[in-house]
């Protein structure tokens, strides 16, 4: 899946718009083209002919009743935000503004990035925390184009700590409910590309920290 770090980087913006918002008809078109169609086709993510061939406007209406159900309700739904999920040794999870929330702002812009101004959201959102990967892959894709590779090489560390403590410790149980919950095939699909995606981030996180440590 990882064929470069710019190809990643607009894998995970991608994957952070889509679980930002509802898909907007500009982003389903673009999803729909067959650049798209054949990634998805090589990824062994199945949206179905419907997705493809049905009438536009009908699917996005679709699809952001769909998204509403799944991370906005009202009703049970699903929380998007790491504090909800990730359960800490100290019991301070399962709610809003929990302390990996305030864990996660400060860990992000402890890196030199900023929310932007207009945010209203929660630091710790899924889609936050997957733009924040992205920016990290740019960052490192622009650093070893430069050939600065003491930067390159800490933004690998900075993004393996990231997912350590915070991505691979929830996201997970969120993307498992997302797909089972799901009734139409594109949000549970995109669930699990995300998981997949996961999986192989931590399978290099897992090898390379074996390659490190001591005989």
């Amino acid at each position: 899946m990882r064929n470069s770090n710019s190809g990643i980087a607009g894998l995970y913006g991608l994957l952070a718009n889509i679980f930002a918002t509802e898909v907007s008809p500009e982003l389903l078109a673009q999803l729909r083209s067959a650049d798209f169609r054949e990634l998805f086709t090589e990824l062994k993510i199945d949206l179905g002919e419907d997705f493809y061939s049905g009438d536009a406007a009908e699917i996005v209406d679709q699809l952001a009743v769909e998204f509403a159900g799944l991370f906005l309700g009202p009703g049970h739904f699903i929380s998007p935000h790491e504090s909800v999920h990730h359960v800490r040794d100290d019991g301070d999870y399962g709610t809003l503004w929990g302390a990996d929330t305030v864990a996660v702002k400060k860990f992000i812009e402890a890196t030199g990035l900023s929310y932007k101004p207009e945010f209203g959201g929660m630091p710790d959102h899924i889609a936050v925390e997957l733009e924040f990967i992205q920016k990290l892959e740019e960052r490192y894709a622009q650093a070893v184009d430069d050939g600065e590779m003491e930067l390159a090489d800490n933004l690998m560390k900075i993004k393996k700590r990231f997912f350590t403590e915070h991505l691979l410790a929830w996201a997970p149980e969120f993307l498992t409910k997302v797909a089972e919950r799901a009734t139409l095939p594109f949000y549970r699909e995109m669930a699990v590309l995300l998981q997949l995606l996961l999986e192989q981030e931590n399978r290099i996180i897992t090898e390379s920290t074996e390659e490190c440590a001591p005989v």
